[in-house]
């Protein structure tokens, strides 16, 4: 679903389907985070979300969501004994590259991987499989969602205000182009790493 029509929606539901978007989205639904953001930031522009709502709303969804994923690391042993869904649900080869991770960069990683997306399901999930305790894991995503919620939002916002007026939208854009390639090369680059990882794996 594009960000047009979730935006529409939340424009009849208002907040709670915000909420309930984003808890869904940590039990395997489609619409992401960052895209709930953005349309929560497209609706602080057309004035139907408030800054002091949508704020401290986003970012305590977001924990909320990123804390549901870690706790299926939680339970992850116990399914692997029984070999339950979520052992056949959880590639191995994708926790002995977040567990490398782990090894390298500590518990820093959930801070890197909320900052990183394609990275969070399995590094949240290895975090509870590995036993970060969730005061621990609390403290690291709650620190990057920090950055993480108002910026979307604010991107977000600026995308709405400017849609209607094609000038002013690439105006806005060059303006922030040195963002956006340093974005989009750390994308790519981590995509194109994560795949080699993978593949060696096999």
């Amino acid at each position: 679903m594009s960000p047009d029509a979730i935006a529409a929606l939340l424009q009849t539901w208002g907040y709670p389907l915000w909420i309930l978007l984003f808890l869904a989205s940590g039990v395997g639904s489609p619409i992401t985070e960052d895209v709930l953001l953005l349309a929560g930031g497209w609706l602080l522009a057309l004035g139907v979300f408030s800054w002091p709502v949508a704020l401290p709303l986003g970012y305590v969804a977001v924990v909320a969501t990123d804390s549901i994923i870690y706790s299926v690391g939680r339970h992850l042993r116990e399914q692997t004994k029984r070999g339950g869904w979520l052992r056949r649900a959880v590639r191995p080869g994708h926790l002995r590259v977040a567990t490398r991770w782990f090894s390298k960069y500590g518990n820093w990683i959930i801070f890197i991987a909320r900052l990183t997306p394609g990275t969070r399901l399995i590094v949240y999930i290895s975090a509870g499989v590995r036993g970060v305790p969730l005061s621990r894991f609390l403290f690291y995503d709650g620190l990057a969602s920090l950055i993480y919620v108002p910026v979307t939002l604010y991107i977000g916002e600026q995308l709405g205000a400017r849609i209607g007026d094609l000038g002013a939208a690439l105006a806005w854009a060059g303006g922030h182009i040195q963002w956006l390639l340093v974005v989009v090369i750390v994308g790519l680059g981590v995509r194109h790493w994560w795949r080699r990882r993978l593949q060696h794996l096999r």
